[in-house]
């Protein structure tokens, strides 16, 4: 495989009855990697590996064709919800985040790609790759930092 792209492989481990997707590392140190989730939150975990190394993590949520954020059910396949997004430490700021993006869109072909943000650093990095931003306009997320990104 070129170093210039990245593999996707599923992850998924059981621990005292909870899915838990990864081991800790220091590489990826944000915590939510290691808090174990309900096998019914439809979440799915992957591990990017280049040359065999893993370098980012990603949890995803399908949704299918009419399931989708309003005004994005024009992808015959419906929406990928990107839930969290985690570069190695390693080789951040080398464009490992848009490999993994690229490699997303190529394992759920027709989809749109939507981005749940809610952390600063993070928005940093989708406004630098040009993804459109979606603020929430429902009174209720007033002053709430969660926004929604959209690939162009």
């Amino acid at each position: 495989m070129p170093s210039d792209s990245l593999s996707l492989e599923k992850v998924h481990r059981r621990k005292n009855g909870q899915r838990y997707a990864f081991d800790r590392s220091p590489e990826f140190p944000a915590p939510w990697w290691y808090m174990g989730y309900s096998g019914e939150s439809g979440a799915h975990c992957f591990s990017a590996r280049r040359d065999g190394v893993e370098v980012a993590r990603c949890k995803l949520q399908l949704r299918e064709q009419g399931n989708t954020l309003p005004g994005f059910d024009d992808q015959p396949n419906g929406q990928v919800d990107i839930l969290a997004l985690e570069v190695a430490v390693s080789v951040r700021r080398q464009g490992v985040g848009q490999l993994l993006l690229l490699a997303i869109g190529a394992e759920f072909p027709g989809t749109r790609l939507t981005a749940l943000n809610d952390d600063a650093t993070l928005r940093k990095f989708w406004d630098g790759i040009g993804w459109i931003r979606h603020q929430p306009s429902n009174p209720l997320f007033a002053g709430v930092e969660r926004v929604t990104y959209s690939e162009v």
